[in-house]
């Protein structure tokens, strides 16, 4: 999903009609205001902190590879530079592996291992996509916590209410799990 379809709902669920109107969502040619752009950024800014709650809060975005480690230290900016926590760490015989996180470096006792951890979310631009959640958040989801977002920011705090509850309530109905419910057997008397 683009970014541009969630701050398009998100200007027309706050209600700015002049800001629908400005280049950036029509498509023309002209230029865009500065107040226009000031706003952008703003809706920007707020969407960006979204993306990063969902991603730290709500639906942890996972990765793994396998890391070597030299004297038993390993840099953590050498694992990925958007890492967020360390899940698990294990050894080729699929065994936990203790460790501990110091400021820059991971230490354990031990030369390979395989490690799954998170990452924080991709910033967005405006004309980027929102590419980590668009298989499990629709758009406006997103857009219910940039209006929420938006409206604490400008101090209009019965609104924020309003979008945060519609925010949290999507989002904890999204991230629970789905299954199949298994009811017990039928017994004889």
């Amino acid at each position: 999903m683009s970014t541009k379809q969630i701050l398009e709902l998100t200007a027309t669920f706050l209600g700015k009609e002049e800001l629908l109107n400005c280049a950036y969502f029509t498509g023309s040619d002209e230029q865009i205001s500065n107040e226009d752009a000031k706003e952008l950024d703003m809706l920007l800014r707020c969407l960006n902190l979204v993306v990063s709650d969902i991603s730290t809060e709500y639906l942890p975005i996972y990765r793994e590879k396998d890391i070597t480690f030299n004297d038993g230290k390993m840099n953590l900016k050498d694992i990925d530079s958007d890492l967020f926590q360390i899940v698990s760490l294990k050894d080729e015989y699929n065994n936990n592996i203790r460790f501990r996180i110091f400021d820059s470096h991971i230490s354990a006792n031990c030369e390979h291992a395989h490690i799954v951890y998170t990452v924080f979310a991709k910033t967005c631009t405006l004309d980027g996509e929102v590419e980590q959640f668009s298989t499990i958040i629709p758009f406006r989801v997103l857009s219910y916590g940039t209006a929420m977002e938006y409206c604490f920011i400008s101090s209009l705090f019965d609104d924020a209410q309003i979008w945060e509850s519609r925010y949290k309530n999507s989002l904890l109905s999204l991230s629970s799990k789905k299954h199949n419910i298994v009811m017990p057997k039928r017994r004889w008397i």
